[in-house]
């Protein structure tokens, strides 16, 4: 700047203050006002260089501070702290923001959204799938979806060692809808797949129509035995095919050396069969068998077929084969070719001759041991 202008500017700055002296009411300066009786437009820009300007106002602009706040530098402008009403155009903020609230009226588009917690209540469209990233401060694991705010949190994460999805609450699926592993499906509101073969159910409904492989235990009380192909009530190892086990006596149905079918008890046990809970026919430990029950009236026992007693092999011309001697309405009936030395006899006992020449026998006519025996039938 030319001394000439320096010179105008004070000789102008002089004049404007001898004016305003002049002028006053009451003689002397009041330097409070002053700037503010100053002339406008008294001296321009150019006229002024360095310093500091206080209380500065213009038609856009309103200087209140009391401490510097804006720097200007050739390639950046500081501003300690900014209050706005509206930014127009488009704002490229270099590193972070740091604000309270942020509203957005329009798009918010951004690479990375990191938050402690998002609340929401809108449409999420995506174009790409949800992920949870392992990052070097953090898994996976626990990360998921989790509602909270009435009761317990409601969870659906991802639940690690072993690989695994929790829910914490119940799944429901669609009608007709169902849960399949390796596109085949495993479980439907009816039906397990065709590939479900191993399970360890505790209690089923009604079933209808069951294959096993393999051994079976029904309230550990019916037990099969696969490797014996055995099945047994009460018993855990059957002696027979099937076999029923109470009090300690097992009632067996099976077969004996693959030739022969068998049933009865195992051990030495009284077997009978019975009707109307009356034993019938009574077989004992020992192998003695009882047809009918002396408690009870005499039953009948019809024979189709012929009768052979003590014999191998029966003699099939006879109805009747008995192979020893038989008591008939209390009395002993048997063959030999001469009368008893030795056994005990009562009258009307008969041995019959076997060689019959001079009579067809002999009857005992006072008993005793053997008695006392008289010929009879007198042959011709």
């Amino acid at each position: 700047m030319s001394k000439n202008n320096i010179d105008q500017a004070l000789t102008y700055l002089a004049s404007s203050i001898q004016s305003l002296v002049e002028t006053a009411d009451k003689p002397g300066i009041n330097l409070a006002t002053f700037h503010k009786d100053l002339p406008k437009r008294s001296l321009s820009g150019d006229h002024i260089s360095g310093g500091k300007i206080l209380g500065f106002a213009s038609a856009g602009i309103n200087d209140k501070a009391t401490a510097e706040q804006i720097i200007v530098e050739d390639n950046n402008v500081y501003i300690s702290k900014i209050r706005t009403g509206q930014v127009l155009g488009d704002l490229s903020v270099e590193k972070s923001v740091i604000a309270e609230n942020i509203n957005v009226l329009g798009t918010l588009k951004a690479q990375t959204i990191e938050v402690n917690e998002l609340k929401a209540d809108l449409r999420l469209e995506r174009s790409s799938s949800l992920e949870f990233k392992k990052t070097d401060q953090e898994g996976i694991f626990g990360k998921g979806i989790l509602w909270v705010g009435e009761g317990n949190a409601k969870q659906f994460v991802y639940n690690g060692n072993p690989d695994r999805l929790f829910s914490s609450e119940s799944i429901y699926l669609g009608k007709d809808k169902h849960i399949g592993i390796d596109n085949i499906p495993v479980l439907s509101s009816t039906a397990l797949g065709n590939t479900v073969v191993k399970s360890n159910l505790r209690e089923v409904g009604r079933l209808k129509g069951l294959l096993v492989d393999g051994d079976v235990v029904l309230d550990q009380y019916v037990f099969y035995n696969s490797t014996a192909s055995r099945l047994g009530v009460g018993i855990e190892l059957p002696n027979a095919g099937f076999s029923v086990a109470e009090d300690g006596i097992e009632v067996m149905v099976g077969s004996r050396e693959q030739t022969r079918g068998i049933i009865g008890t195992y051990a030495s046990k009284q077997f009978d069969i019975v009707t109307d809970n009356i034993s019938r026919i009574s077989i004992g430990a020992g192998g003695d068998i009882l047809l009918g029950n002396t408690t009870e009236q005499p039953i009948q026992v019809s024979v189709h077929g012929k009768v052979a007693i003590r014999v191998k092999n029966p003699d099939p011309e006879v109805d009747l084969h008995v192979g020893g001697a038989v008591r008939f309405h209390g009395h002993i009936h048997q063959y030999a070719d001469a009368s008893p030395t030795s056994g005990n006899f009562k009258p009307g006992d008969v041995v019959w001759n076997t060689n019959p020449q001079t009579h067809a026998g002999w009857i005992c006519v006072r008993a005793g041991n053997p008695g006392e025996w008289k010929k009879f039938g007198k042959l011709e």
